[in-house]
C-alpha cells in the first residue's frame, strides 16, 4: 500500500514527468510532435495507468457512443431510459 501512493508516490511522479514533459516540448521547434507522460516516465507509466483489456476497451467505446448518441436533440426515448 505504501508503495502505491499513500505517502505520494505515484503524485511525485506524475508531476515530475508532465513538468519535464512541459520543458521538452518547449524546446521543441513547431511542427515536431509533443513527448507525452508516457515517453517519460515509460517504466511507471503501466503501472499509474494499467492499459485497458479488449472487452473494457469496448465498453468505453459503446458508453461514448451513447453518451454522443444522446446529445442529439432528436434522440429517441428509447435511448433515455
Amino acid at each position: 500500500m505504501y508503495h502505491a501512493g499513500l505517502i505520494g508516490n505515484i503524485g511525485l511522479l506524475e508531476v515530475l514527468g508532465n513538468l519535464t514533459a512541459g520543458q521538452f516540448n518547449k524546446m521543441l521547434p513547431k511542427g515536431k510532435a509533443g513527448y507525452k507522460l508516457q515517453d517519460i516516465i515509460p517504466n511507471t507509466y503501466d503501472f499509474i495507468y494499467p492499459p485497458l483489456s479488449e472487452q473494457d476497451k469496448k465498453a468505453q467505446v459503446n458508453q461514448s457512443l451513447l453518451a454522443f448518441a444522446l446529445m442529439s436533440p432528436g434522440a429517441p426515448s428509447i435511448l433515455k431510459g
